[in-house]
């Protein structure tokens, strides 16, 4: 994520983000910055009510598989279900720019994204299900000259 919203949400939010557990950051693109604002928005009015949840703490937010990935200690049943709630909605959410994602993206051979059409057309990434059309032709192929060896 770019520096500056990066810092926004260390700024805002220092009772969920610490820079000395977060040391590498946000490790996703700026596309996901308004659903990770809105869920950390929600777990602190949660834990404002909820005092007795102090040993929450969040350790990791990334992204993987192409959702968002978002590792913590000491949450409850209820923030673990926002969490997951937002997990699910990043598949949704183009991961470069926040508009609607047109689907999965195949970025490099293990590297998944959820991208928009604009996204995926400008940087030239195929869909997953073109990847995987394309690796079932490949794999006959590498078998035969295998055969033939």
């Amino acid at each position: 994520m770019h520096p500056e919203k990066t810092e926004r949400l260390f700024q805002e939010f220092p009772d969920l983000f610490s820079k000395e557990q977060l040391i590498q950051g946000f490790e996703c693109q700026d596309g996901w910055f308004n659903l990770l604002h809105t869920l950390s928005c929600r777990i602190r009015e949660y834990r404002s009510q909820c005092p007795e949840n102090e040993q929450f703490k969040v350790v990791q937010v990334k992204q993987k598989m192409g959702g968002l990935s978002f590792y913590m200690e000491g949450a409850d049943d209820f923030i673990k279900k926002l969490v997951q709630e937002a997990e699910e909605e990043s598949r949704s959410i183009c991961e470069l720019d926040g508009e609607p994602a047109a689907g999965l993206f195949v970025c490099a051979p293990y590297w998944f994204r959820y991208l928009c059409a604009t996204c995926s057309e400008l940087h030239g990434y195929m869909t997953i299900e073109d990847y995987l059309r394309e690796k079932a032709i490949e794999a006959p192929v590498h078998e035969q000259i295998q055969q033939t060896v």
